[in-house]
């Protein structure tokens, strides 16, 4: 199946329903989790987000850390930012 361009609208509550072929070319089921990018304000991006491999990539980013930082450091730099 070859991907096609369909059309959807958003619903009073905010919700897009992702027309049937599209879920069936991205394997894209129930409780599938999307990551939305807006572009601009007339882009709007949906990724579908792969939890395992989020956590994986998470992981390997802690392990690269160097300097590893106390939770009252953490703390110390968000209070600073805000």
């Amino acid at each position: 199946m070859k991907p096609n361009v369909e059309t959807t609208k958003m619903s009073t509550r905010g919700q897009v329903i992702i027309p049937k072929q599209t879920r069936e070319f991205t394997e894209s089921k129930e409780n599938t989790i999307f990551t939305v990018f807006p572009i601009d304000n007339k882009t709007i991006v949906l990724k579908k987000l792969d939890k395992q491999k989020a956590v994986e990539e998470f992981r390997a980013l802690r392990a690269k850390a160097k300097n590893k930082l106390s939770e009252a450091a953490v703390d110390e730099i968000v209070h600073k930012t805000r």
